[in-house]
């Protein structure tokens, strides 16, 4: 799901905005960056089925999202663009959910966040079950509502350069759909389908 934005496109170049030396030189590795939150699913999170609603996952994303981001680019965040969603396993009413969540790409003032997401039931010693997995961009801005810079981020493991480089698959992904999106493509596709060509 991705949403026009007031924030630019994930680390691209944003006009208007200062150069600020200080920020552009700081570093940080990807392992600063993570965070874990652990929520007990409550019965107010339930859908019909008995299960913890869809929703109610995905604003636990966001808050982690939230957090990671906040604590990686030290100002407030926003929300730009979510990506990949997957529900792996339900999550039971009672059930303890982790999340996870780590800076997996940072461009000029946006950030990709990863966030995987295990739960278990506290009463049964069965490991943790893996149940979702998402990507959120995120923007930094300052006091003004305005895009501010981020820090570089540094890849110490080669699964940090890996998600790094899935990140900018999934950004220059984002940006080429948009393109063709805003250049009519889909428009004369239509035009075929509907003439029987």
């Amino acid at each position: 799901m991705e949403s026009s934005s007031p924030y630019g496109e994930a680390g691209a170049a944003v006009p208007g905005i200062p150069a600020n030396p200080t920020t552009a030189l700081r570093r940080k590795t990807v392992r600063e960056s993570s965070v874990e939150l652990v929520h007990l699913m409550r019965p107010q999170h339930a859908n019909f089925a008995g299960n913890v609603h869809g929703g109610a996952i995905l604003s636990l994303m966001d808050e982690v999202a939230y957090t990671c981001a906040t604590k990686y680019a030290e100002a407030y965040c926003v929300t730009m663009a979510v990506d990949h969603v997957e529900f792996l396993s339900p999550i039971r009413v009672g059930d303890v959910v982790r999340m996870q969540a780590a800076v997996n790409y940072a461009g000029t003032t946006s950030m990709e966040v990863g966030i995987t997401i295990s739960a278990e039931d506290p009463r049964r010693p069965e490991p943790p079950r893996r149940t979702n997995r998402c990507f959120i961009t995120m923007v930094a801005v300052d006091d003004t509502g305005r895009p501010r810079p981020v820090p570089k981020l540094v890849c110490e493991t080669s699964e940090d350069r890996k998600w790094c480089c899935e990140a900018q698959l999934r950004r220059e992904f984002r940006q080429r759909f948009k393109r063709e999106i805003e250049a009519g493509v889909c428009r004369f596709e239509m035009a075929d389908h509907e003439s029987g060509v």
